[in-house]
């Protein structure tokens, strides 16, 4: 019986460490693909190839495996693109959004703690908006809005499914609706923030105002389903104050058209 225990406990480990492998090759190799190639298509394909398990069932369970996939689709296509978006020759950029990537993939994405299911959502939020923005400014703002009202859906989405409450379609829907709203109002107000003079990849406004709303949005709707639908003000306050004063800050301070950092 010990015999068979530490054999178990030997093939976990090993599965472990082949998992992790597998993961960090997946963002090197994304990466290479689209800096290589010079094109977002090679590293998009490859991480849908990565979530071949949501069509691996029965047609009736695409649509349930699609969404409960929808924030690591994010993140993982939001990275290839931001990869792109970095430029064609290897830089710094390359290096970090892919350690990043690792980090998602290996650390944060296998954690299912509620405070990790938030910080996994904030990932897809301020990722895939930066990605959008980026990508979508040549685009019709109708095409921005879309992807964020996703964005915003998927995102909203998986926090709520691991509360008590089922009956959250109406607020992953609003919540969607309200970031599409603010793709909308920021493209026709697009600030841009670059560090250096010759960047070859800059942060829009966008990701860093819907990612500290988004974070405002599971506070407060924690607050309510631990206090029967009442948001108390102990627990919403303190964020409150955080978010409103960096937006304020951002704004109407750091919003000058050719401002860089």
């Amino acid at each position: 019986m010990a015999d068979y225990i530490a054999l178990r406990k030997g093939r976990n480990a090993l599965s472990t460490v082949i998992h992790i492998f597998l993961n960090i090759a997946l963002a090197v190799i994304s990466t290479m693909l689209t800096v290589i190639s010079g094109s977002w298509v090679f590293g998009v394909l490859l991480v849908l190839l990565s979530k071949w398990r949501i069509v691996a069932v029965r047609p009736r369970y695409w649509w349930t495996n699609l969404k409960a996939n929808l924030v690591d689709l994010t993140v993982g296509i939001s990275f290839a693109l931001l990869v792109y978006n970095a430029g064609k020759e290897l830089n710094i950029w390359h290096i970090l959004l892919t350690a990043a990537y690792a980090i998602w993939l290996v650390v944060i994405k296998p954690r299912s703690e509620t405070i990790m299911t938030e910080i996994q959502a904030m990932f897809a939020v301020f990722f895939g908006t930066f990605a959008t923005t980026l990508i979508c400014s040549q685009f019709d703002p109708v095409v921005g809005s879309a992807l964020c009202f996703i964005i915003g859906y998927g995102a909203s989405r998986h926090v709520l499914i691991q509360s008590d409450d089922r009956d959250f379609n109406l607020v992953t829907f609003v919540c969607g609706i309200m970031m599409s709203e603010m793709s909308w109002i920021f493209y026709h107000w697009s600030i841009v923030y670059k560090f250096g003079t010759d960047a070859t990849l800059v942060i829009p406004q966008l990701p860093i105002a819907v990612g500290i709303l988004f974070f405002l949005f599971a506070r407060g709707y924690k607050s309510a389903l631990l206090h029967d639908g009442k948001i108390r003000a102990d627990d919403i306050v303190v964020p409150a104050l955080f978010s409103v004063s960096i937006l304020f800050v951002m704004i109407f301070f750091f919003s000058v058209a050719s401002f860089n950092v």
